[in-house]
């Protein structure tokens, strides 16, 4: 702990970080460990896997408590006293993560874990670090276990989820260490052969690598050129991979055994990428490349982030080597990124810019959230088929300051504003995203960065709760509606159920809201009628839905039953209907299903010989003499022009253009105009008088609105009759 201790004193980078503290919460955890008989190196090997990308104080903290938590040997309590929330979240995420169950064959198990993991990626990638970490210590402990099931288990684990968890992040140093230790474990016996196999040509080959990496450090030194060579073997696993693919038995007949790798210096923090092309092209002007073989990373970086210039050359090595040699050229950043991928921009503290460009990293690794075809191998179909489904009903957007918010998709700048804050949300004016200003109703994405701009005096809308996709923010809405004045919900609820009656040419409400008693079959009392009411005026009933159910379309708007021509003539229901092909039989409407124009219909000749009209799907018909039913059908059936005839009454205001703009949203509708009249209404308004077809009952609301909307307009409702 002191070396790792004084590596953390020598850090550079940031000058806030807190080593007092660091050093209480080591005192703090020894003794808790030696209190119970445990050991403070394990944690200590889990942070020295870390060590090389500065882990800030949370991080670190966490490892030191890591254990302690995990087995309850002290509270949660205890742990936020001690080292404060913030360590207390990174604890609290580890535990979901491990308690998850995994089940190979089992899907809905997979699933779970897998969203678990992603989530917890996407809010803070430190927690999948320390994860990976901690899983490398205990496969490097399988040694020790006598359990070859156990260790089958962890290998079949580590293999499934942990490998291509820590390669879609990029942490290939984590990445080959667990690929190799889990192939240790589920295939032995090639294991033990790629690996003898690898030992043996290392030590052969070690004398080529160093000659290879000396003549290239003083071919470039001799040019100016500062630069870290550095030649490294393949790690097993992969070398397995390559020697299955290409069907081989000795791993000398690869190629690209081994890779040496050009590590330049990052010019001010900044990727130099000129000055990786110059080095590239001094080394194909003395060694001859391999053209199919370049690869450029640089200018197209992997999925995960991963950027390098790869180029295969002849004759670096000695004469005695004859194989091509691969050779990887980078900045000092891009390697750190080699070895740490996502984690190695988001993990440490720094200035603002450093902030900025973190941010900005995080962006990116959310928004590849949605791209997960790619992190499992083709052999792991069940688990890519699960990948690819895994985030189609969640988006992640962060605030201005990188926090991460989960939302459902679909969600807009409101869902985000109630999940910073309720307050923020109720007083929510104007959202930016990734600094452009949206509309509330703007549909957000992954990786968006949403910004809400707040007034004190503004409050929720009732129109919010259509808006909003995520359950909390309705239920904050709705709660905020519902804390307002009593007296205020109870007028405000008699507004808007007096506004649908009128619509529908219904009375209004009297004191005793006597329309209401019979709401949805109850015996409503007075002040039950009232709650009703408040309801309505608080959002969480709508009040067109309250009254179609007291009015319902068939009894509050006239159709064919009894059509309202414009000499006030009508026509009766009865006279319409035609009796196995005959017209002018007594008639009655069966009063068990009401039959009205367009339904289909059969007649019942009763014992009186007077005809009664039942629509064809009556459950009174199965009580009845079959014999005694015959077909029945409408006149002109086949040429009916409408359902509904309906009159609509415009108050307005007369101006030029007024009743073009009217008649052009009725037909935009496709309804059709029957009859115009204007009458004067005094005080210079008019009361213009449509007679209308309407297909669809539907349309009415719909109609409604926009007419109200249109300039001159006052107030718009039906016309009992139309004359």
């Amino acid at each position: 702990m002191l070396k790792l201790l004084s590596k953390m004193q020598n850090y550079s980078g940031y000058k806030d970080f807190d080593h007092e503290r660091v050093e209480k919460a080591f005192q703090f955890a020894t003794s808790i460990y030696l209190e119970h008989g445990g050991d403070i190196d394990e944690p200590m090997r889990v942070l020295d896997k870390i060590m090389d990308l500065k882990p800030d104080e949370d991080t670190v903290i966490a490892i030191l408590f890591y254990d302690i938590y995990l087995t309850a040997l002290v509270s949660d309590e205890v742990i936020r006293e001690k080292a404060g929330d913030s360590v207390f979240s990174l604890l609290f995420a580890l535990r979901k993560l491990l308690t998850l169950d995994y089940s190979e064959n089992n899907k809905s198990s997979q699933v779970e874990v897998l969203r678990k993991m992603f989530l917890t990626m996407a809010k803070d990638i430190r927690v999948i670090l320390i994860w990976l970490a901690s899983r490398l210590c205990l496969m490097e402990d399988l040694a020790r276990s006598n359990d070859e099931e156990y260790r089958v288990k962890m290998a079949v684990e580590t293999m499934h989820f942990y490998v291509p968890i820590a390669s879609r992040l990029g942490i290939y140093r984590l990445k080959t260490q667990l690929e190799d230790l889990s192939f240790k474990y589920l295939d032995p016996e090639n294991h033990r052969y790629v690996d003898g196999q690898v030992k043996k040509f290392g030590k052969i080959r070690k004398v080529a690598i160093d000659l290879m990496r000396q003549n290239l450090i003083a071919f470039l030194s001799e040019r100016g050129i500062r630069a870290e060579v550095v030649g490294r073997l393949k790690n097993v696993y992969s070398i397995f991979r390559k020697m299955k693919r290409k069907n081989l038995d000795k791993i000398d007949q690869l190629y690209d055994l081994f890779a040496i790798r050009v590590i330049l210096p990052t010019v001010d923090g900044v990727d130099a990428t000129d000055y990786l092309y110059t080095v590239l092209g001094l080394i194909h002007s003395e060694w001859r490349p391999i053209s199919s073989r370049f690869k450029d990373y640089v200018a197209v970086p992997k999925p995960n982030g991963y950027r390098s210039l790869h180029t295969v050359i002849l004759g670096l090595g000695p004469k005695n080597f004859d194989q091509p040699v691969e050779i990887q050229i980078r900045n000092s950043e891009m390697n750190r990124e080699a070895e740490f991928g996502v984690a190695s921009h988001w993990i440490y503290k720094g200035d603002k810019e450093t902030k900025s460009r973190n941010i900005d990293s995080q962006i990116d690794w959310i928004k590849g959230l949605d791209q997960l075809d790619d992190l499992f191998s083709s052999d792991d179909e069940l688990l890519k088929e699960v990948s690819l489904d895994l985030f189609r009903d969640r988006i992640f957007v962060l605030t201005p300051r990188g926090e991460v918010k989960d939302l459902p998709a679909g969600s807009i700048p409101l869902d985000f504003a109630y999940a910073v804050h309720t307050d923020v949300g109720h007083h929510c004016v104007m959202a930016k995203v990734n600094s452009v200003v949206v509309p509330l109703d703007y549909e957000l994405k992954n990786g968006d960065v949403v910004e809400i701009v707040t007034r004190k005096e503004s409050t929720p809308r009732l129109r919010w709760l259509s808006l909003v996709k995520s359950s909390f923010a309705r239920n904050r809405i709705k709660a905020w509606f519902s804390g307002l004045n009593r007296e205020n919900n109870l007028r405000e609820g008699k507004n808007l159920v007096n506004a649908q009656l009128e619509r529908l040419g219904k009375p209004q409400l009297n004191q005793t809201y006597s329309i209401l008693k019979n709401y949805l079959g109850a015996d409503l009392t007075v002040a039950q009628r009232e709650s009703l009411l408040e309801e309505i005026g608080k959002g969480m009933q709508l009040a067109s839905n309250v009254v179609r159910k007291i009015y319902p379309y068939e009894k509050s708007l006239p159709s064919a039953d009894m059509v309202v021509r414009p000499n006030g003539a009508s026509v009766g229901l009865e006279d319409q209907i035609v009796i196995g092909g005959e017209e002018g039989m007594p008639i009655k409407i069966a009063s068990c299903c009401k039959p009205k124009h367009g339904d289909f219909i059969v007649a019942y000749i009763t014992r009186g010989s007077r005809v009664s009209v039942h629509k064809s799907n009556c459950r009174l018909l199965d009580s009845l003499d079959g014999q005694r039913i015959i077909m029945a059908g409408w006149k002109g059936e086949v040429n009916k022009p409408f359902s509904h005839r309906i009159g609509i009454d415009m108050k307005v205001v007369s101006r030029v253009g007024l009743i073009r703009d009217v008649t052009s949203i009725v037909t935009s509708f496709g309804i059709n105009i029957v009859d115009i009249m204007i009458k004067p209404a005094g005080g210079g308004l008019y009361n213009d008088c449509f007679l209308l077809d309407f297909n669809d009952l539907e349309t009415f609301d719909i109609l409604m609105d926009r007419l109200s909307e249109i300039e001159g307009v006052l107030k718009v409702s039906r016309m009992e009759e139309f004359k």
